[in-house]
């Protein structure tokens, strides 16, 4: 091997992370910048994107997956989310009046303070999840909302309008 070579093979090594992470940033940077324009992300990969606060009215993101990911306080009114993966995600305060939730994976998220009003929640996995001081009136029916012990319902507005106590029970992991 040539000598003068050997001294910049330990430091591609050191630089080969770096630009991976930063194509990775660019690509995820793109993807946004056409969800913004479009307002569609079918099947696109969004895990651990920052999206707080971001208005996502109306938007198409059925499934995408958006493990991870932070939409604390984001507006997803009317969003198409069927069949998107939004496991381990952020969504305290996001507003979901009246998103299409069908078969969307919401394992282990927070809602906390989650506006999900007249959204449809039907089949909708929310194992683990917490649904604390959540408003979910009006949203059509999922009998694991209730019938599960993993998921924290502390005040929680249930669709039929009426608070839920169980503040104090530890969820079974």
């Amino acid at each position: 091997m040539n000598l003068f070579l050997r001294p910049l093979i330990p430091m591609a090594f050191v630089l080969t992370p770096s630009l991976v992470s930063q194509g990775n940033n660019l690509l995820q940077q793109y993807v946004i910048q056409q969800l913004q324009e479009t307002r569609k992300c079918f099947g696109c990969n969004l895990s651990a994107v920052n999206l707080s606060g971001a208005n996502l009215q109306k938007i198409d993101l059925r499934s995408a997956n958006l493990q991870g990911a932070n939409l604390k306080n984001a507006n997803l009114r009317y969003a198409n989310l069927e069949w998107a993966d939004i496991r381990n995600a952020n969504l305290q305060g996001a507003d979901l009046t009246g998103a299409n939730l069908k078969n969307t994976l919401l394992a282990d998220s927070d809602l906390q303070k989650a506006n999900l009003s007249a959204s449809n929640l039907e089949g909708t996995d929310f194992r683990n999840a917490n649904l604390s001081y959540a408003n979910l009136i009006k949203a059509s029916k999922n009998n694991d909302i209730q019938g599960r012990n993993s998921i924290t319902l502390c005040e929680t507005v249930l669709p039929s309008g009426m608070l839920s106590n169980r503040c104090n029970q530890q969820p079974n992991i």
